[in-house]
Protein backbone atom coordinates (compact mmCIF):
# COMPACT_ATOMS: atom_id res chain seq x y z
CA UNK A 1 0.00 0.00 0.00
CA UNK A 2 2.81 2.27 0.07
CA UNK A 3 3.80 2.37 -3.11
CA UNK A 4 0.35 4.07 -3.37
CA UNK A 5 2.03 7.55 -1.29
CA UNK A 6 5.66 7.40 -2.23
CA UNK A 7 7.14 10.58 -3.49
CA UNK A 8 4.06 12.25 -3.27
CA UNK A 9 3.77 16.20 -1.87
CA UNK A 10 0.34 15.95 0.37
CA UNK A 11 -0.76 18.38 2.32
CA UNK A 12 -1.20 17.75 6.10
CA UNK A 13 -4.62 16.81 6.29
CA UNK A 14 -3.75 14.16 3.29
CA UNK A 15 -0.70 12.95 4.89
CA UNK A 16 -3.09 12.12 7.99
CA UNK A 17 -5.31 10.33 6.16
CA UNK A 18 -2.59 8.52 3.88
CA UNK A 19 -0.83 7.54 7.23
CA UNK A 20 -3.75 6.49 8.79
CA UNK A 21 -4.57 3.91 5.37
CA UNK A 22 -1.12 2.53 5.68
CA UNK A 23 -2.04 1.52 9.64
CA UNK A 24 -5.51 0.16 9.09
CA UNK A 25 -6.46 -0.56 5.26
CA UNK A 26 -8.07 -3.37 6.91
CA UNK A 27 -10.79 -1.41 8.04
CA UNK A 28 -11.18 0.81 4.82
CA UNK A 29 -13.75 -1.32 3.40
CA UNK A 30 -15.86 -0.67 5.98
CA UNK A 31 -16.15 2.89 6.04
CA UNK A 32 -17.33 5.97 4.78
CA UNK A 33 -15.61 8.83 3.82
CA UNK A 34 -17.64 10.14 7.25
CA UNK A 35 -15.89 7.64 9.07
CA UNK A 36 -12.23 8.48 7.59
CA UNK A 37 -12.70 11.94 8.09
CA UNK A 38 -13.41 11.81 11.78
CA UNK A 39 -10.71 8.95 12.53
CA UNK A 40 -8.28 11.53 10.85
CA UNK A 41 -9.37 14.90 12.56
CA UNK A 42 -10.23 16.54 8.45
CA UNK A 43 -12.98 17.48 6.60
CA UNK A 44 -14.83 15.54 4.68
CA UNK A 45 -14.02 17.50 1.63
CA UNK A 46 -10.30 16.82 2.56
CA UNK A 47 -11.19 13.47 2.14
CA UNK A 48 -12.98 13.66 -1.01
CA UNK A 49 -9.99 15.25 -2.56
CA UNK A 50 -7.65 13.02 -1.25
CA UNK A 51 -8.61 10.36 -3.78
CA UNK A 52 -7.71 12.08 -7.17
CA UNK A 53 -4.27 12.72 -5.02
CA UNK A 54 -3.51 9.17 -4.87
CA UNK A 55 -5.56 8.46 -8.93
CA UNK A 56 -8.58 7.56 -7.24
CA UNK A 57 -12.07 8.51 -8.75
CA UNK A 58 -13.40 8.24 -5.20
CA UNK A 59 -13.76 6.03 -2.25
CA UNK A 60 -15.86 3.42 -4.05
CA UNK A 61 -12.91 2.58 -6.17
CA UNK A 62 -9.95 2.92 -3.83
CA UNK A 63 -12.34 -0.34 -1.72
CA UNK A 64 -12.31 -2.30 -5.03
CA UNK A 65 -8.58 -2.05 -5.36
CA UNK A 66 -7.82 -2.75 -1.36
CA UNK A 67 -10.35 -6.03 -1.69
CA UNK A 68 -8.57 -6.84 -4.95
CA UNK A 69 -5.34 -6.94 -4.52
CA UNK A 70 -4.59 -6.61 -0.60
CA UNK A 71 -6.94 -8.12 1.70
CA UNK A 72 -6.84 -11.18 0.17
CA UNK A 73 -3.26 -11.98 1.00
CA UNK A 74 -1.81 -14.25 3.30
CA UNK A 75 -0.31 -11.79 5.38
CA UNK A 76 -3.40 -10.37 6.45
CA UNK A 77 -5.46 -13.13 6.84
CA UNK A 78 -2.81 -14.12 9.32
CA UNK A 79 -3.32 -10.54 11.19
CA UNK A 80 -6.87 -11.13 11.17
CA UNK A 81 -6.02 -14.18 12.99
CA UNK A 82 -3.92 -12.09 16.04
CA UNK A 83 -6.47 -10.09 15.97
CA UNK A 84 -8.41 -13.01 17.52
CA UNK A 85 -6.35 -14.17 19.51
CA UNK A 86 -5.79 -10.61 21.22
CA UNK A 87 -9.49 -10.79 22.60
CA UNK A 88 -10.34 -11.36 26.20
CA UNK A 89 -9.58 -9.17 29.16
CA UNK A 90 -9.28 -6.24 29.54
CA UNK A 91 -5.90 -6.58 31.16
CA UNK A 92 -4.88 -8.83 28.42
CA UNK A 93 -6.55 -6.94 25.78
CA UNK A 94 -4.23 -4.09 26.79
CA UNK A 95 -0.99 -6.25 27.01
CA UNK A 96 -1.66 -7.62 23.99
CA UNK A 97 -2.35 -4.45 22.28
CA UNK A 98 1.29 -3.41 22.90
CA UNK A 99 2.25 -6.68 21.62
CA UNK A 100 0.00 -5.38 18.04
CA UNK A 101 2.87 -2.44 17.92
CA UNK A 102 6.07 -4.58 18.05
CA UNK A 103 4.25 -6.66 15.28
CA UNK A 104 3.49 -4.08 13.55
CA UNK A 105 7.11 -2.47 14.00
CA UNK A 106 8.84 -5.74 12.69
CA UNK A 107 6.69 -5.89 9.66
CA UNK A 108 7.61 -2.87 8.32
CA UNK A 109 11.81 -2.72 9.17
CA UNK A 110 13.99 -3.03 6.89
CA UNK A 111 17.01 -4.16 7.77
CA UNK A 112 19.51 -1.73 6.10
CA UNK A 113 17.94 0.61 7.24
CA UNK A 114 18.38 -0.27 11.04
CA UNK A 115 22.48 -1.10 10.17
CA UNK A 116 22.68 2.16 8.59
CA UNK A 117 21.31 3.48 12.02
CA UNK A 118 23.67 1.24 13.98
CA UNK A 119 26.49 3.04 12.10
CA UNK A 120 25.34 6.45 12.56
CA UNK A 121 25.17 6.12 15.92
CA UNK A 122 28.49 4.46 16.48
CA UNK A 123 30.37 6.66 14.09
CA UNK A 124 29.36 9.95 15.15
CA UNK A 125 31.51 12.32 17.13
CA UNK A 126 28.53 13.70 18.92
CA UNK A 127 24.83 12.18 19.02
CA UNK A 128 22.50 15.18 19.71
CA UNK A 129 18.87 13.90 20.74
CA UNK A 130 15.85 15.89 19.95
CA UNK A 131 12.94 14.39 22.09
CA UNK A 132 10.07 16.82 22.87
CA UNK A 133 7.29 15.69 24.90
CA UNK A 134 5.99 12.50 25.75
CA UNK A 135 9.20 11.02 23.60
CA UNK A 136 11.58 13.22 26.14
CA UNK A 137 11.79 10.02 28.21
CA UNK A 138 12.46 8.01 24.95
CA UNK A 139 16.03 10.43 24.60
CA UNK A 140 16.51 10.30 28.42
CA UNK A 141 16.85 6.36 27.63
CA UNK A 142 19.40 6.52 24.50
CA UNK A 143 20.87 8.96 26.45
CA UNK A 144 21.99 7.30 29.00
CA UNK A 145 22.33 3.44 27.23
CA UNK A 146 24.98 5.43 24.72
CA UNK A 147 26.41 7.33 27.47
CA UNK A 148 27.35 3.45 29.08
CA UNK A 149 29.24 2.43 25.63
CA UNK A 150 31.35 6.04 25.30
CA UNK A 151 29.54 7.36 23.29
CA UNK A 152 29.28 11.27 23.05
CA UNK A 153 25.75 12.18 23.46
CA UNK A 154 24.12 16.14 23.71
CA UNK A 155 20.86 16.78 24.10
CA UNK A 156 18.22 18.80 22.85
CA UNK A 157 16.47 20.26 25.65
CA UNK A 158 14.99 23.58 24.60
CA UNK A 159 12.66 24.66 21.77
CA UNK A 160 12.05 27.65 20.16
CA UNK A 161 14.58 30.21 19.19
CA UNK A 162 16.57 28.52 22.20
CA UNK A 163 17.28 25.89 20.05
CA UNK A 164 19.48 27.89 18.12
CA UNK A 165 22.23 28.30 20.97
CA UNK A 166 22.85 24.43 20.74
CA UNK A 167 22.78 24.44 17.12
CA UNK A 168 25.92 26.35 17.12
CA UNK A 169 27.87 23.42 18.51
CA UNK A 170 26.84 20.25 15.95
CA UNK A 171 29.71 19.75 13.89
CA UNK A 172 29.83 17.86 10.07
CA UNK A 173 30.95 14.44 11.58
CA UNK A 174 28.06 14.51 14.06
CA UNK A 175 24.58 12.85 14.26
CA UNK A 176 21.06 14.17 15.03
CA UNK A 177 18.31 12.07 16.52
CA UNK A 178 15.13 13.21 16.26
CA UNK A 179 11.66 11.40 17.44
CA UNK A 180 9.38 12.54 15.42
CA UNK A 181 5.74 11.86 16.41
CA UNK A 182 2.08 12.55 15.03
CA UNK A 183 3.66 15.60 12.76
CA UNK A 184 6.48 17.61 12.09
CA UNK A 185 7.04 21.01 14.50
CA UNK A 186 8.66 23.63 13.45
CA UNK A 187 11.83 22.54 15.72
CA UNK A 188 12.01 19.61 13.89
CA UNK A 189 12.10 21.66 10.33
CA UNK A 190 15.17 23.30 11.48
CA UNK A 191 16.97 20.50 12.41
CA UNK A 192 16.51 19.06 9.19
CA UNK A 193 16.93 22.23 7.16
CA UNK A 194 20.18 23.10 9.24
CA UNK A 195 21.92 19.27 9.28
CA UNK A 196 21.28 19.76 5.26
CA UNK A 197 23.29 22.58 5.64
CA UNK A 198 26.02 21.67 7.96
CA UNK A 199 25.87 18.87 6.29
CA UNK A 200 25.52 16.11 9.33
CA UNK A 201 23.50 12.77 9.05
CA UNK A 202 20.30 12.81 10.64
CA UNK A 203 18.35 9.50 11.82
CA UNK A 204 14.28 9.90 12.58
CA UNK A 205 12.59 7.53 14.70
CA UNK A 206 8.31 8.16 13.87
CA UNK A 207 5.33 6.76 14.00
CA UNK A 208 4.84 7.79 10.42
CA UNK A 209 4.37 6.21 7.60
CA UNK A 210 3.43 9.06 5.29
CA UNK A 211 5.14 12.55 6.22
CA UNK A 212 7.47 14.81 4.59
CA UNK A 213 9.90 14.04 7.68
CA UNK A 214 10.93 10.63 5.83
CA UNK A 215 12.20 11.92 2.52
CA UNK A 216 14.80 14.85 4.71
CA UNK A 217 15.47 11.94 7.24
CA UNK A 218 19.05 10.32 5.83
CA UNK A 219 17.33 7.36 7.64
CA UNK A 220 14.24 7.18 9.24
CA UNK A 221 12.95 3.99 11.18
CA UNK A 222 9.33 3.38 12.09
CA UNK A 223 8.01 2.10 15.35
CA UNK A 224 3.99 1.90 15.79
CA UNK A 225 2.64 3.32 18.73
CA UNK A 226 -1.27 3.55 17.98
CA UNK A 227 -3.64 5.88 16.30
CA UNK A 228 -3.98 9.58 16.39
CA UNK A 229 -6.91 9.68 19.32
CA UNK A 230 -5.57 6.60 21.14
CA UNK A 231 -3.02 6.49 23.77
CA UNK A 232 0.24 6.66 22.65
CA UNK A 233 2.22 3.13 23.86
CA UNK A 234 6.18 3.62 24.49
CA UNK A 235 6.55 -0.06 24.38
CA UNK A 236 7.68 -0.15 20.36
CA UNK A 237 9.88 2.75 20.08
CA UNK A 238 11.51 1.48 23.59
CA UNK A 239 11.94 -2.09 21.95
CA UNK A 240 13.42 -0.01 19.16
CA UNK A 241 16.00 1.92 21.17
CA UNK A 242 17.39 -1.18 22.98
CA UNK A 243 17.91 -2.85 19.92
CA UNK A 244 19.96 0.25 18.14
CA UNK A 245 21.89 0.15 21.77
CA UNK A 246 23.03 -3.34 21.82
CA UNK A 247 23.87 -3.36 18.04
CA UNK A 248 26.37 -0.27 18.76
CA UNK A 249 27.58 -1.94 21.60
CA UNK A 250 28.31 -4.87 19.67
CA UNK A 251 29.99 -2.52 16.96
CA UNK A 252 32.06 -0.79 19.63
CA UNK A 253 32.88 -4.21 21.60
CA UNK A 254 36.23 -3.63 22.92
CA UNK A 255 35.25 0.16 24.04
CA UNK A 256 32.00 -0.93 25.75
CA UNK A 257 34.09 -4.07 27.82
CA UNK A 258 36.06 -1.85 28.98
CA UNK A 259 33.65 0.72 29.82
CA UNK A 260 31.57 -1.64 31.66
CA UNK A 261 34.78 -2.78 33.47
CA UNK A 262 35.62 0.41 34.61
CA UNK A 263 32.74 1.38 36.06
CA UNK A 264 32.49 -1.48 37.53
CA UNK A 265 35.48 -1.08 39.46
CA UNK A 266 34.37 2.70 40.03
CA UNK A 267 31.30 0.97 41.92
CA UNK A 268 33.41 -0.82 43.91
CA UNK A 269 35.69 1.24 45.37
CA UNK A 270 32.88 4.24 45.92
CA UNK A 271 29.82 1.44 47.34
CA UNK A 272 30.18 2.64 51.04
CA UNK A 273 30.00 6.08 50.18
CA UNK A 274 27.80 5.89 47.68
CA UNK A 275 25.56 2.78 48.39
CA UNK A 276 23.46 1.41 45.35
CA UNK A 277 19.73 1.95 46.51
CA UNK A 278 17.18 -0.85 45.75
Amino acid sequence: MDHLFANRRFTRGHQRIADYISKKIEDIPFMVEEDLAAACQVSVSTVSRFWSEIEFKNLKEFKQHVKDEILLSPSRKLQSAFAKADEGSRAETNIMATAGYLRGTIERLKQEQFDAAVSLLGEARVVHIYGPGSAESLAALMDFRLTRFGVPVHRLTKGGHELFDSLIHIKKQDVIVIFGFVSESPEMAVLFDFAKERGCKTLLITDLLVSGMLEKADVPLYTARGELWEFHSMVAPIAMIESLIVAVGKQRDTEAIENGDQLHEIRRRYQKWLPKKI
